[in-house]
């Protein structure tokens, strides 16, 4: 009788074992949906019809069917969200591993077109001469007209050594330019201007939350605090994010230790709350932030967490609006899944995805002037704004919203 209830004592805890297994994971659970089954059921049978039965025969394969049924389909959910070809993933996870190489410029969009936002030292695009405020139309002989701003971004970047064909026009320039670069791997400096611009206001702007980042920010606030800084503009403008722990250290310069920076929620609930740790050195100045369209992820984070804390008055635009976590997932074929699987909520409890941080003082640019912005960081180094107005036929533009937020710091520290 014992050695019968052995017998099948393995086969139960193999099924206890599966069974739990199963409740722990939820996309196993849609094994035992009826409802699963019965829709895997009406895409095989539309798919075999559409094989069998569609005019153009060598268009159609199960493979390439589901392929692009998988990548429609996630990538209808948010902007965020992809089924990744192998190719795809492999790019996607140099990226991730900072294995990123270009040419070395920025761009944006402008008027339904794509420009030049910055142009980094270093890079190739620099050495051959290309412009911030120059206008990208080509990409190796391919007109961009219809494409947006993340496909032309993946057409430029590529493996490093290898070459890539960019056109331009230029606003003084009768005839389009074709440069051919070289992509090569990029280093950029996280802090790209310190400065005081009153005897008690300083300025630092921060270009993407890199690794060290934190550091340089650090850094730079002590140069600025031994000039004698009394109040602070950080400046978020064309910011695109980067990586959340160096955000979160960067809000502990100016938070107080325990005080929540933001909250990560999932599907099921509160998955973790970022607070601030005990930096080594904290700041206790009066700041203003300058956001903007272009602001985005970390950069939206941080200033809300300083907004909500009371820290800082946001002078601006609405940000961007990327406010949510993606998970990525590996299959044995070589193809990956990018999925949106949690959202930032800033302390206050806002969720900041696809609607941005509002500004406490609302300053817009137009598109005409914000061109024109572009254009003068690269020209005013050169030129005073005579020889500027001279050759472009309109004078400089002012920045408005650092000039608003020097008068705000300039009232409030008198």
């Amino acid at each position: 009788m014992h050695k019968r209830y052995l017998k099948w004592l393995l086969p139960i805890a193999l099924l206890s074992v599966l069974a739990s297994h199963v409740v722990m994971r939820p996309d196993f659970r849609a094994l035992f949906s009826f409802e699963f089954w019965q829709n895997l059921q009406r895409y095989s049978q539309v798919m075999r019809l559409v094989e069998s039965e569609y005019v153009h025969a060598d268009d159609v394969s199960y493979k390439a069917l589901t392929d692009s049924a998988l990548k429609q389909a996630v990538h209808s959910l948010d902007r965020y969200s992809s089924y990744m070809s192998p190719d795809d993933y492999e790019d996607y996870e140099m990226a991730s591993n900072q294995a990123y190489v270009g040419v070395g410029i920025r761009i944006a969009e402008f008027s339904h077109r794509v420009v030049i936002a910055e142009v980094f030292p270093g890079g190739s695009a620099e050495a051959v001469g290309m412009q911030t405020g120059d206008l990208l139309v080509a990409v190796d002989g391919n007109e961009i007209r219809e494409q947006s701003l993340n496909d032309v971004s993946e057409q430029i970047r590529g493996e490093s050594g290898s070459q890539v064909s960019l056109t331009i026009t230029r606003q003084d320039v009768s005839e389009p330019i074709e440069f051919d670069l070289e992509r090569r791997a990029i280093t950029l400096a996280a802090v790209v201007d310190v400065a005081m611009r009153t005897d008690s206001i300083g300025y630092l702007k921060l270009r993407q939350f890199t690794d060290n980042a934190d550091e340089e920010i650090l850094d730079g606030l002590r140069e600025l605090d031994e000039a004698g800084m009394q109040g602070l503009i950080l400046d978020l403008r064309d910011n695109p994010g980067g990586r959340l722990d160096t955000a979160a250290r960067v809000a502990e310069l100016f938070l107080e230790q325990g005080q929540t920076i933001v909250t990560i929620e999932a599907r099921r609930g509160i998955v973790e709350e970022i607070t601030a740790d005990e930096p080594e050195q904290r700041f206790e100045q009066t700041i203003v932030v300058l956001i903007d369209n272009n602001s985005a992820s970390a950069s939206e984070i941080l200033a809300g967490a300083l907004r909500d804390h009371g820290r800082a008055v946001l002078v601006g635009e609405q940000s961007f609006g990327k406010g949510s976590v993606q998970s990525v997932f590996s299959f044995r074929d070589g193809y990956g899944l990018k999925l949106t699987s949690a959202r930032y909520l800033l302390p206050e409890g806002e969720a900041i995805n696809g609607t941005g941080v509002a500004p406490d003082v609302e300053v817009s640019f137009s598109d005409e002037e914000r061109y024109t912005r572009y254009l003068q960081e690269h020209h005013l180094r050169v030129m005073d704004d005579t020889a500027f107005a001279e050759r472009f036929g309109f004078p400089p533009v002012e920045d408005r919203p650092l000039q608003t937020a020097l008068d705000l710091l300039s009232g409030a520290l008198n």
